[in-house]
Parts: structure tokens; C-alpha cells; sequence
């Protein structure tokens, strides 16, 4: 049975449409992702590959793009589990938008014991990083 685990809805003083122009481009995201975190990052623009302390290899591609609404990305045969992750995007005010993850994944009742907590802390984690990214450096807000 699949689970789905979502983070909190954030807030971005961006418009979408500039938010959607970052994340839908892989060589941006490893500056969402703290460095201590991952290691050896590759990426082609829809693709990418990178190594977790501690879980190994993990390779990425974007499976669809919905302009300014909806980033699918899939998990490759790299993922020691397969799962898909949503960004939704949606402008509430003019230069303002909310982000929301959803990840999907199938996964067996002992792995799912292991991994739960982990999944629920890197949504977090990521949506913290993009509420406080700026866009227009490319790179985290070091004010927040």
C-alpha cells in the first residue's frame, strides 16, 4: 500500500513563476540541500545523481512539469526506494507563492518503520530551505 507524506505549506516572497524557473532545473537544487548532507552532485538540468551519508547513491529525474504549478520528480533504479516527489506551487499575491511537497512511495512495513521519520524531517527540512532560499542570488538567505 502506498504512503504519502507532505510537508507543511510554505510561504515564498516570490512569485511562482520565478520559483517554478528554479526548481524545475536541477542544477539548482543542490543549493537547496545542505552541503553536510550530500556529496559527489551531477546533474544534466532534468537529472541528477547524488551521494547521502550513510544511504549511498540516489539519482533523480523530473518526469513532469506543469509551468508554474507542478515539478513531478521520480526516484531512478539508483533509489534504494521507489518514490515520486510533487512540488506544488501556487501564487497567492503579487511576488508571493506557497510551495508544498508531497512524496509518494511504496513501502514495506519494516522499511517503512525505518524511514518514516527520515522522509517527514527532509520534507521539512527542504521546505525551510526554500522558504528562506533567494531566488534572485540562487543561493540560501544567510538574514533568516
Amino acid at each position: 500500500m502506498a504512503q504519502t507524506y507532505e510537508s507543511r505549506q510554505g510561504q515564498v516572497s516570490y512569485p511562482a513563476k520565478t520559483v517554478y524557473d528554479f526548481l524545475s532545473d536541477f542544477s539548482h537544487f543542490q543549493h537547496l540541500i545542505p552541503e553536510e548532507q550530500l556529496s559527489n552532485w551531477e546533474t544534466d538540468g532534468d537529472r541528477c545523481s547524488f551521494e547521502i551519508p550513510g544511504i549511498g547513491r540516489i539519482g533523480l529525474h523530473m518526469t513532469e512539469k506543469k509551468p508554474v504549478e507542478l515539478i513531478r520528480i521520480a526516484g531512478d533504479s539508483s533509489a534504494s526506494i521507489n518514490f515520486t516527489l510533487l512540488v506544488h506551487i501556487e501564487e497567492i499575491a503579487d511576488g508571493q507563492s506557497r510551495v508544498k511537497l508531497v512524496m509518494e512511495t511504496d513501502l514495506n512495513v519494516f522499511v517503512r518503520a525505518v524511514a518514516e521519520k527520515p522522509l517527514k524531517q527532509f520534507l521539512e527540512i527542504l521546505i525551510s530551505h526554500i522558504e528562506t532560499f533567494d531566488f534572485d542570488r540562487g543561493q540560501p538567505d544567510n538574514n533568516e
